[in-house]
């Protein structure tokens, strides 16, 4: 790669919101078909990743980000995590029985979209919280990028739950996930990946195992 190439991608890196000087941390799946398709071999922290469903009422987006909530926690122990959400269907109990403990969680139960913009930007803020989760339908490409400069300016992973429809529109996210549950399982497609490869895989309902 000439020096000329070079200086350019870092200059487009740090206006999506990246700094290549700074080597970000990854946070790996845990599934090796999954991991081999990122770069790094994880999910990089301090980052925007959107997770996409069909159905709010599907339950293998939610099991998708309560896995990376677990492993995003792993990075640091000891640390909140913060859930910004119009639903009233998520609550503590239901999260603990999936591995998530309710005292290492913050859910805020919001209202409307704008309720968890500011909760989400004020969460990214806090060097309290290791992750932050919010559930947004509607969110234009000037917003995605603000979120992820914000999100890379103060080191915390932002993950975003969204309806399926909005897939096509732009987004400045770093990884841009599809999880659909399918009889015998689930399906997860990763179908836009910063400097990664898109990649779709058939999971077990069971173990949570690529097939």
């Amino acid at each position: 790669m000439t020096l000329m190439l070079r200086d350019l991608r870092a200059r487009i890196a740090r206006i999506e919101g990246f700094a290549p000087e700074r080597q970000a941390r990854v946070c790996p799946t845990g599934w090796k078909a999954v991991d081999a398709a990122l770069s790094g071999g994880g999910l990089l922290e301090g980052a925007l990743h959107e997770i996409h469903s069909p159905d709010p009422a599907d339950g293998a987006a939610i099991g998708f980000a309560i896995r990376m909530l677990n492993r995003f926690q792993t990075l640091r122990p000891g640390q909140s995590a913060l859930w910004a959400s119009c639903r009233a269907d998520l609550f503590a109990p239901g999260l603990h029985a999936v591995g998530v403990d309710p005292a290492g969680l913050v859910i805020a139960h919001c209202r409307t979209s704008e309720e968890i913009l500011d909760t989400i930007e004020e969460g990214l803020k806090s060097k309290a919280v290791s992750v932050v989760f919010g559930e947004i339908g509607d969110l234009d490409f000037a917003l995605s990028r603000r979120l992820q400069l914000a999100a890379a300016d103060a080191g915390t992973t932002l993950v975003l739950l969204r309806p399926s429809r909005f897939g096509s529109e732009s987004s400045a996210a770093v990884t841009r996930w599809r999880a659909e549950a399918c009889p015998g399982g689930w399906t997860l497609t990763l179908f836009r990946c910063r400097t990664g490869r898109p990649g779709r895989w058939q999971m077990s309902g069971k173990v949570g195992e690529c097939r």
